[in-house]
């Protein structure tokens, strides 16, 4: 028997999770299904790939070889998986988009979808929230043909580029009973000792990063009390009183009860961004660019 891409999955998931359980709870197989596909696996390369004496999924030295070479395996393969995708949805005017999902509430965004769907010729769009990481992957493995992410934006590597649709003010959600509710701007320096509701950790980038800049600059660390996925959860949070959050400006447009939202005396800025391959040179893509562009200026003026 030859050893076919389903058994590197299982030999590179158990080898990640350090665990086979979870393993195969990531590749929506049962245990014993996966615990075979490895069993077969060094069966056909006649060495073990784990130690069986650990608790643990832990590598043989032989294991730990053949991990790097298994993960450019899987790699490659998923990328060439993406690019046939991504062909597909070049002829058939169909394009697979990612998003923020802060970005949902700019205009810019709200413009940018409506131009794409009364465009002409049609073009069918898939769109789908991720973070900022996971549409940088998702674009260089061909998954999806662009995304829309904001500043600070993980590194984009060689093959991909960025075009700002907007820019747009940070500014402070509080609670209406928070004592500086009523003040016309917020000083950020008057925070210090405020509880802070943060944005989940990236990699890179992302606005918990923004966060935790923009308070350095004001000479404190933010105390977080609760990190959470979604800016609609953070003010929900800081509605029932349990602490204060730096959102974007349009954010003020969700309308969640208790919450009132003030200006910063500094001026701190983010950028909604499209993200896109350089290389691309499918229709669809290139017709959202200059619808893009077009909503740009118009915007601008």
């Amino acid at each position: 028997m030859s050893a076919e891409l389903r058994h590197w999955r299982a030999f590179a998931a158990a080898a990640q999770a350090r665990d086979f359980t979870q393993a195969a709870n990531q590749l929506g197989l049962s245990q014993p299904a996966l615990s075979q596909l490895i069993q077969s696996l060094e069966a056909t390369l006649h060495t073990a790939l784990f130690d069986r004496t650990s608790r643990r999924a832990r590598l043989t030295e032989s294991g730990a070889k053949l991990l790097i070479e298994a993960r450019l395996l899987i790699d490659q393969a998923d990328r060439l998986t993406g690019l046939a995708d991504a062909n597909t949805r070049s002829t058939a005017q169909r394009l697979a988009a990612g998003y923020v999902g802060s970005a949902a509430f700019h205009p810019a965004f709200t413009a940018l979808i409506a131009a794409i769907s009364a465009d002409q010729p049609p073009m069918t769009l898939q769109i789908d929230q991720f973070s900022a990481t996971s549409q940088i992957d998702q674009l260089t493995q061909y998954r999806l043909d662009l995304g829309i992410a904001r500043s600070p934006l993980p590194d984009l590597g060689p093959n991909l580029t960025s075009l700002t649709l907007a820019r747009e003010r940070m500014i402070v959600a509080l609670a209406e009973t928070h004592p500086l509710a009523q003040a016309p701007r917020c000083s950020l320096t008057k925070l210090r000792d405020a509880p802070f509701i943060q944005y989940l950790q990236q990699p890179s980038g992302g606005l918990r990063e923004w966060v935790n800049t923009a308070c350095a600059k004001a000479g404190f660390e933010p105390k977080i009390v609760h990190t959470v996925p979604q800016i609609a959860t953070m003010l929900c949070l800081v509605g029932a009183g349990v602490g204060v959050a730096l959102v974007p400006e349009t954010m003020a447009r969700f309308g969640v009860p208790g919450v009132t939202y003030r200006p910063m005396t500094q001026s701190f800025t983010t950028e909604l961004t499209l993200l896109y391959r350089r290389s691309d040179t499918a229709p669809a893509l290139r017709q959202t660019l200059r619808l893009a562009r077009r909503l740009i200026n118009k915007l601008s003026l």
